[in-house]
């Protein structure tokens, strides 16, 4: 299968290839047409595992509980959300209702008619507390949980919301907190979308401005994000992760890559409109993982 990422692998997160313990079982997702939905989606299909989609709304319950009495799942891979910060910000009742209620619905049903179900709930790296760039500090999953915008307490909330249960519960379950990635599946208002389309626009030897170049990010391509999942379902990992590289770069590296993979010679100028921040993941678990 062909894959194009605009970032290179990190070198300890393999390439999920053997899709052995997935056939034969009935897999279950909740957003398929999003970005990372998307890819685990494709990539189940094109290597012959049964993947049964839910397309409606996660905060109708009776649709919810009469889709999971139609099916007897052994892994489920919780990714419908609203996500982009802006809609988000703009409709925070909605997004509570789908990221946090539309979550324990999901928990709900995998409780009462799926116990012998493995389950992902993707979180992610907004429900830390971000740190200064100037002095950035590698977040583990202990670190501070505080939120700095509504998209990650409305993810909190969600974890908040799962965890207690599914412990409570005994259902095996993994929570993993999904740092910065990108997809040419990605649409704007995302970072990587973009820059592209602002790089595109400039002439060659054109300059770029761009907001806030000194903050700082952990980055990798969606396609590794999937991979890491997969291998999380294979081992049946239980607890939350941290999902990304572990590796620190700026705005304004980021934009420098962009452009050398574009092939543009363009120069960049920022201004930083608000105190530069980071978040880069401590992945020393995610490391262990595929040691084993």
């Amino acid at each position: 299968m062909e894959r194009y990422q605009l970032f290179k692998q990190p070198s300890f997160i393999p390439v999920f290839e053997n899709y052995d313990d997935f056939r034969g079982c009935c897999v279950g997702i909740t957003g398929h047409k999003g970005v990372l939905g998307t890819i685990l989606y494709k990539r189940m299909l094109e290597n012959g595992v049964r993947i049964e989609t839910y397309s409606s709304d996660i905060t109708d319950a009776m649709s919810l509980e009469n889709w999971f009495d139609r099916n007897n799942f052994e892994y489920f891979f919780h990714f419908a959300a609203v996500v982009p910060v802006d809609i988000v910000e703009g409709d925070a009742l909605t997004a509570y209702e789908t990221n946090a209620i539309g979550t324990y619905n999901i928990c709900k049903q995998i409780i009462k008619s799926q116990r012998n179900c493995w389950l992902f709930l993707a979180s992610s790296s907004h429900v830390y507390e971000t740190s200064d760039a100037r002095r950035p500090q590698v977040l583990s999953v202990g670190s501070i949980k505080k939120p700095g915008n509504f998209y990650g307490a409305s993810k909190l909330a969600a974890e908040q919301i799962a965890g207690p249960l599914l412990k409570h519960y005994n259902i095996p379950n993994c929570i993993g907190r999904i740092f910065s990635f990108s997809s040419v599946l990605q649409k704007e208002p995302y970072l990587v979308p973009t820059i592209m389309r602002k790089i595109k626009n400039i002439p060659d030897g054109g300059t770029l401005e761009i907001i806030n170049p000194d903050s700082v990010r952990d980055i990798i391509d969606a396609e590794t994000v999937i991979d890491c999942v997969l291998h999380l379902a294979q081992n049946r990992f239980r607890g939350t992760i941290n999902i990304a590289s572990g590796q620190a770069m700026s705005i304004a590296d980021i934009t420098r890559h962009i452009a050398k993979v574009m092939k543009r010679n363009i120069k960049i100028r920022g201004i930083n409109k608000s105190k530069p921040n980071s978040l880069i993941a401590d992945v020393s678990e995610l490391k262990k993982t595929f040691s084993k």
